[in-house]
């Protein structure tokens, strides 16, 4: 491990985000918001330092990085920059400790969208605006940020990309590394401005920026208490869900389409696969919301009168769900059993890879999906050679064995973080609400039940909103501290694929 190498690029990071600190103050000068102002101000203190002596250091250190420097430098800056991201919370907040300073900024950075904050509407402009903004800084990918400015990395920055980049592969668009980093983030800004520009209209510029940041990014911060269903808008809600879907697509189908090269879309199997499961959701629960009987209809029975109502809080949940934005216009955890069960399988499939969603990626499922129908083919045919192929493609044995390895690693990382949050919330059994004694026993351990595992799925899946105690009309403000180190844990692990994650854990990581 060339660890000057990584302390050097570690440095530059922190100076980056001391820069990136300079928008949202500008926007707290900009509204008149003074009271955060030297919250950014020591913060952008701070990574100037710290930053500083970091890269002057360790300087003419960061060429030829390997897989091992790759990896570290995206786990550990992920981590380290969310420390700096959340100084302007901890001190321009009173009594918010610096653990819940850190789950909002970490939050945000992996683009999960939960939340401990439990009035958002009381923020300064400038800590809402920073709020989104590490969704925007995230989506894409910090680091891809930093290969895209930073050309001198070289072979390294490979190295680097393929780390951050979710998917079992990392397409390269353009020869050098850094233009691929530069593609994509413009793919990223263009829609971006271009959702901005649609809802500008409709809630101001300044929601209209804070809520782009969160759709493309598919993080899912709000500047609104009640999300979304605050502007109760199906323009609104029309808008968002085109560009939460786009989000969750390929950014590399954008990018064609964008320069000429026709919509390719279409041709994609992972796609149309993706494209699929939402219109079939999409359908299930448009039904089962018109038809059923539910606790919501109880409470907004207004909500689901007919079938284009039910097909808009249907559309706009799922879009929300399977790209794991978060957003929400409807509490879906008081819908149908049915529906809540569909919603969790969208929650574990997630968005496209090379998206900005989260979850194992459809193109994952589809190839677990392949695998099983030629294993029951090969029972049949023993001495066959039947290859796995995915939209007329044969898939390499190596790319088969990481979607394998990675779908494994998952459900033995899912079931251990779902047991000891259990334990969590079973050894603070009220799960940081208060019951009198009669509601205690039973019902309270099936809800601490249902916290820890929607809590788990909606952290490793970054998503945001999850079941239970942590559910779309709750936060995560009363989770226990050791459940919360827990979940920013997992937030981690969810929005860097656990491999990255891992190695940094590793002690051979670090060995010459």
């Amino acid at each position: 491990m060339k660890k000057k190498a990584l302390i050097s690029i570690l440095g530059i990071l922190i100076l980056m985000l001391g820069g990136t600190l300079l928008l949202p103050l500008g926007i707290a000068i900009l509204y008149g918001s003074r009271e955060e102002i030297p919250a950014f101000l020591w913060a952008i203190g701070s990574c100037v330092a710290v930053g500083s002596f970091a890269s002057i250091a360790c300087r003419g250190c960061h060429r030829d990085l390997g897989a091992r420097e790759g990896f570290a430098v995206v786990g550990l800056g992920w981590a380290v920059l969310s420390a700096f991201g959340a100084l302007p919370f901890y001190l321009a907040l009173d009594g918010f400790s610096f653990l819940d300073a850190y789950f909002e900024t970490i939050s945000g950075f992996t683009t999960t969208g939960a939340s401990v904050i439990t009035d958002i509407e009381a923020l300064p402009k400038g800590l809402l605006f920073w709020r989104s903004f590490t969704h925007w800084l995230g989506g894409m990918g910090i680091v891809v940020l930093t290969v895209a400015i930073l050309p001198f990395l070289g072979a390294g920055g490979y190295q680097m990309l393929r780390a951050e980049v979710p998917g079992p592969t990392a397409d390269k668009l353009a020869p050098r590394i850094a233009q691929t980093a530069t593609i994509l983030w413009i793919v990223y800004f263009v829609l971006t401005a271009v959702e901005t520009l649609l809802l500008w209209p409709a809630m101001g510029l300044f929601d209209a920026s804070c809520h782009a940041f969160g759709t493309m990014a598919t993080g899912g911060y709000s500047t609104k208490n009640a999300s979304l269903a605050q502007f109760d808008s199906v323009y609104i809600d029309s808008v968002v869900t085109v560009f939460m879907l786009l989000a969750g697509a390929n950014f590399v189908l954008h990018y064609r389409a964008l320069i000429g090269k026709g919509f390719s879309h279409q041709k994609d199997s992972e796609f149309r696969f993706y494209v699929c499961i939402i219109l079939i959701a999409i359908v299930v629960i448009t039904g089962f919301l018109l038809w059923g009987e539910f606790p919501d209809r109880e409470i907004h029975g207004e909500k689901y009168d007919g079938i284009g109502s039910c097909f808009r809080y249907a559309s706009f949940q799922v879009a929300s769900i399977v790209t794991t934005t978060g957003y929400v216009t409807a509490d879906f955890d008081r819908w149908p059993n049915v529906c809540r069960v569909l919603l969790i399988a969208l929650m574990v499939f997630g968005g496209c890879a090379g998206s900005t969603g989260g979850g194992v990626k459809c193109i994952r499922v589809l190839t677990l999906f392949k695998y099983g129908l030629r294993e029951i083919k090969r029972l049949v045919r023993p001495h066959a050679v039947i290859p796995l192929k995915i939209g007329g493609q044969t898939i390499d044995r190596q790319v088969v064995a990481r979607v394998m390895g990675y779908l494994s690693l998952y459900l033995v990382v899912f079931l251990i973080a779902v047991f000891l949050m259990a334990a969590i919330l079973g050894a603070n059994p009220a799960d940081g609400r208060e019951h009198n004694h009669a509601e205690q026993s039973l019902e309270t351990e099936n809800s601490a039940l249902l916290t820890a595992f929607g809590s788990v799925l909606a952290t490793i899946g970054n998503i945001g909103p999850g079941l239970g105690g942590v559910g779309p009309l709750e936060n995560y403000r009363d989770i226990p501290s050791s459940g919360k180190c827990l979940l920013i844990l997992l937030m981690l692990l969810g929005r860097l694929e656990i491999y990255a994650v891992v190695v940094v854990l590793v002690p051979l990581t670090w060995r010459r």
